[in-house]
């Protein structure tokens, strides 16, 4: 099942608030920072089971395990005990744990807005395209101040163009239903407020 875009790029853009405090966290050499950062990692691989990502979610847990070996005097990377060291060492591998969370984040953030500015692209197009068309007239973009009433005008729309209905399961390739009628409100604002 696919997931809402728009809601998931807020969530994603939440987690990368809550990582940044704990990124200021780590630079500052904090106390706080460890409780912090294995709170939102633990957060991070709730995230990701509960949406059914496992490739993710073991990920995460691969960095909490990678953390809680150095924690107990363990030195993962050459598979070693500890002797001496172990608190410089454990602050190294946050480091690069803080790396590997950045990277993963980014890349679903950067990944599910491109769909969306796809989306916005597409859907911009169109729809100046029906004004140049005068298919669409001012008087009924400014009509068009609500979900329920975007949701008829593209249903309406659907059923009496053809050539539409090809942009619309191009655009269900990557998205839902939902935020095809928020990404054409947003653009119908944009186009009212010139």
């Amino acid at each position: 099942m696919q997931e809402l875009i728009h809601n998931k790029v807020k969530t994603i853009a939440e987690l990368i608030d809550t990582f940044n405090q704990a990124q200021k966290r780590y630079a500052e050499r904090s106390y706080q920072f460890e409780e912090q950062f294995a709170l939102f990692l633990n957060k991070l691989s709730g995230y990701f089971g509960s949406r059914g990502e496992s490739a993710r979610e073991s990920e995460v847990l691969r960095i909490i395990n990678m953390l809680q070996a150095v924690k107990r005097g363990f030195d993962p990377s050459k598979m070693e005990r500890l002797r001496s060291g172990k608190r410089e060492l454990l602050w190294g591998y946050f480091y690069v744990a803080i790396e590997n969370v950045n990277v993963l984040l980014q890349e679903i953030y950067h990944k599910e807005t491109a769909k969306l500015e796809e989306g916005d692209e597409i859907l911009s197009n169109l729809i100046l395209n029906l004004v140049q068309q005068e298919f669409l007239t001012n008087d009924m973009l400014r009509e068009l101040d609500s979900i329920s009433r975007i949701e008829l005008f593209w249903n309406t729309l659907l059923t009496r163009n053809g050539t539409l209905s090809v942009i619309n399961r191009k655009l269900h390739l990557s998205m839902i239903t939902e935020d095809i009628y928020l990404l054409l409100e947003k653009i119908i604002s944009r186009i009212n407020t010139q």
